[in-house]
């Protein structure tokens, strides 16, 4: 009976080891595929060459269930929390990615609102800029304007007191 205690116990360390070991492994697998030096020298430039032979080497354990690809993919897009919450599991961690693409091939592309705004609000800002422009270039006109018609006013009272009958 004692040895089947520390059987199960030993089972149970294992099994916690495991399920979070697998996280770390894609951890330490995507910081080695983000080398491109490595990728470079060991593997003549080719991504997919690295990611196979990590995938063959470190994780000949997923029997191919689940490509290193789309293992990477969930590490960067499911977030730790959900990791923890589904214990690690690559079936449900999967499930959860695949939903979320789901959902967003659901709801269309996304829209990048904040460069729309940005670009919109640079055009604003240059719209702004030559209406200020235009208001400046109007305010001198009508100075000039005024200033002309005071001169016209003078010739004329000019051109009357010239004209007029003596």
């Amino acid at each position: 009976m004692n040895e089947t205690k520390k059987a199960l116990m030993e089972l149970k360390r294992l099994m916690s080891e495991a399920t979070e070991n697998v996280f770390r492994r894609i951890e330490l697998a995507d910081a080695v595929l983000s080398d491109l030096d490595w990728i470079a020298t060991e593997h003549g430039g080719s991504d997919l060459k690295a990611q196979d032979a990590i995938q063959a080497e470190f994780f000949p354990d997923l029997n191919g269930y689940v490509s290193l690809g789309k293992l990477r993919a969930m590490y960067h897009n499911v977030p730790r929390v959900e990791w923890e919450r589904c214990r690690f599991d690559i079936a449900a961690i999967e499930a959860v990615y695949d939903g979320q693409a789901e959902e967003q091939a659901a709801r269309g592309p996304r829209t990048a609102w904040k460069e729309i705004a940005e670009e919109r609000q640079e055009t604003i800002d240059a719209q702004a800029a030559e209406l200020g422009k235009m208001r400046d270039e109007v305010g001198h006109l009508r100075d000039e304007n005024a200033r002309l018609h005071g001169r016209i006013e003078q010739l004329e009272k000019l051109l009357d007191y010239e004209t007029m009958p003596v």
